[in-house]
């Protein structure tokens, strides 16, 4: 019924003017069933057009040959809107299989497309003949780059009958859709594409008013701007390029993924802060050892990170059993009584302990292992006098992860901890194998069991204030399994953690 709707209109028009009858009748007709076939979800399947280009290629014909001079201004600006698309997928097919189009060179201002007769480059036809000359700013939200940053691509073609209806649906997709504008109610920041920064002269009178024209929902005034890193990735439905060799940009929260390497040119830091403290019955003591880890990590490649790490570690031994754990957080050094029917004196220590650089590796594109290695050397200034650790670290770790669905996952760690002290007995230090089960509540809040060598057990939980920037909280549990429990901790008891992380993560500009 719709296409005979379309047809019945465009004879219409065929009384009014042959030219757009024989052009743009046709072009709207055979542009509405090239996107029907190869669009889905706003996203194209270039691989399925590259192996039968002959729809294509005839609609880029048409393109050519049409006469827009007798064409009113809705006819033009169909006919353009509709052209910019189809050429852009042109010239996507043209070099596919392909990663984004900022690896074509000119793509956007160097590569020449025949459009009515006159020579233009894409930057030409949606700058200089569409956006200066209507003035529109719902035209950006109907021009698609051929990105996964831009918003998504329709599966129908552009009609002069129908375009006020069709840019105003558009628009309001768009702007109601998160992966363009987004109000983080933790910071009070409205998170938006980078579209309304480049353009913003074009959003009218600005660009919080315009988005609350479409808006479903009202955005709050106080609300600041903030804008997402454009995601340049190609649109595409059915890449034949894994995915983990572009750098991919969240534009929404998604839960991070510890396992894996960092995005190419993204910063992270990471401070993960450990309290351990466990009780001895032969003296009646409590022992509290505080390690801050501090790691500063740079994605080379999207599957290679380097960083440097730093340990701070304050100590409190030998203390009264009943003493506050928290006491480590005293950073003092020296000894004091605190017990005087046995004499009892307890010893504490602190300062910046070791540092050391770190690589991370994924050697496999489709399984999500890594890799990753630290050597850590001792700091024998800091802290003076009872230098409490004098051992140099050989830290390896495997990491391999497996998300199950939306909801669960699993994360696996083997970690070799390994001191090495000079000019003694080297001595094999028994590796810790950790297990994570994550529920992800919602996006921005992932509860987790965790168990370490069958002895630790814990639950933790992690939250995202904003898409790149997560704190997590931990309390773990040693339970005394027989023949297991004392391979690690002798004759510690009571044994607990707790711990408190952040993680912030930014792309490199």
């Amino acid at each position: 019924m719709t296409k005979f709707l379309i047809i019945s209109i465009l004879l219409v028009f065929c009384f009014s003017g042959k030219s757009f009858c024989q052009d743009t009748g046709l072009l709207i007709i055979k542009s509405d069933i090239f996107f029907n076939q190869y669009v889905q979800n706003g996203m194209v399947f270039y691989d399925k057009i590259k192996k039968n280009p002959e729809q294509l290629n005839r609609l880029t014909d048409i393109i050519a040959k049409t006469n827009l001079d007798n064409y009113t201004d809705s006819q033009k600006k169909a006919f353009l809107i509709n052209s910019y698309n189809i050429l852009t997928i042109k010239s996507l097919v043209d070099n596919y299989p392909v990663q984004t189009t900022l690896n074509i060179p000119g793509f956007f201002d160097v590569i020449k497309h025949n459009v009515a007769g006159r020579k233009m480059t894409l930057n030409q036809l949606e700058k200089k003949e569409l956006l200066k000359k209507y003035k529109d700013a719902r035209l950006h939200f109907v021009l698609v780059c051929g990105a996964i940053g831009c918003p998504p691509l329709a599966n129908f073609s552009y009609k002069p009958e129908q375009l006020e209806e069709q840019l105003n649906s558009r628009t309001r997709k768009a702007v109601n859709d998160s992966s363009y504008v987004y109000y983080d109610d933790f910071a009070y920041t409205i998170s938006v594409t980078r579209i309304f920064e480049w353009y913003v002269t074009d959003f009218t009178p600005d660009v919080k008013t315009f988005i609350g024209q479409f808006r479903t929902k009202k955005l709050p005034e106080e609300g600041k701007l903030h804008y997402y890193k454009y995601n340049w990735n190609l649109n595409d439905a059915e890449p034949s390029i894994d995915s983990s060799e572009v750098n991919l940009i969240k534009t929404d929260f998604t839960p991070i993924i510890v396992a894996a390497t960092l995005p190419e040119k993204t910063f992270e830091i990471n401070l993960f802060n450990s309290v351990f403290t466990a009780n001895y019955s032969y003296n009646n003591s409590r022992s509290t050892y505080f390690t801050g880890l501090f790691q500063f990590s740079y994605g080379l490649t999207g599957n290679f990170d380097i960083g440097v790490d730093f340990l701070l570690k304050s100590n409190k031994t030998n203390d009264n059993y009943e003493s506050s754990p928290f006491r480590v957080f005293e950073f003092r050094r020296g000894s004091e009584l605190v017990r005087t029917s046995d004499s009892l004196y307890a010893y504490a220590d602190f300062g910046m302990s070791h540092i050391g650089p770190r690589i991370r590796w994924s050697p496999f594109k489709k399984v999500s292992f890594t890799f990753e290695q630290g050597i850590y050397a001792p700091i024998p200034s800091i802290p003076s006098g009872r230098n409490f650790d004098k051992s140099w670290y050989w830290v390896t770790q495997f990491y391999y992860d497996h998300q199950f669905n939306k909801k669960f996952g699993a994360f696996v760690a083997l970690t070799f901890w390994q001191p090495i002290v000079p000019q003694e007995k080297f001595k094999f230090q028994i590796p810790y194998l950790k297990f994570f089960f994550s529920w992800f509540a919602t996006s921005r809040f992932t509860l987790y069991a965790t168990t370490t060598s069958l002895t630790e057990w814990g639950l933790g939980a992690k939250l995202l204030l904003t898409p790149n920037f997560e704190l997590q909280a931990l309390y773990t549990y040693y339970v005394p399994f027989p023949g297991i429990y004392e391979l690690y901790l002798g004759e510690a008891r009571n044994v607990m953690t707790f711990n408190l992380g952040i993680r912030y993560r930014f792309a490199h500009q």
